[in-house]
């Protein structure tokens, strides 16, 4: 009986919502991430070789990594506005 209670039309709405939302952050975070990745690329570039003996790899990992959450970030809205259950299990099993 409960079940049937979570199936109204307010609540779904409300649970996509919180869905787009959370996506929206996320893919906000990697927009950030990508940011601070290609700031500190092509702006602190001299300064890092020139702290580091060795050349380091920090932006290229910060630079993927957002690249990689912007991308999930933008199937998981679009999954969740087309409502597709298969596109959600994908972006969930990717996320954990």
């Amino acid at each position: 009986m409960a079940s049937r209670r979570m199936e109204t039309k307010p609540v779904i709405t409300c649970l996509k919502t919180l869905l787009v939302v959370y996506s929206f952050v996320f893919w906000i975070t990697g927009a950030i991430l990508l940011a601070v990745g290609l700031w500190g690329k092509f702006m602190l570039g001299a300064y890092i070789s020139i702290i580091a003996d060795s050349s380091t790899n920090a932006p290229y990992v910060l630079i993927g990594t957002g690249t990689c959450i912007i991308v999930f970030g933008l199937f998981g809205c679009f999954a969740t506005c087309r409502g597709s259950p298969w596109m959600l299990k994908l972006v969930r099993a990717r996320r954990s």
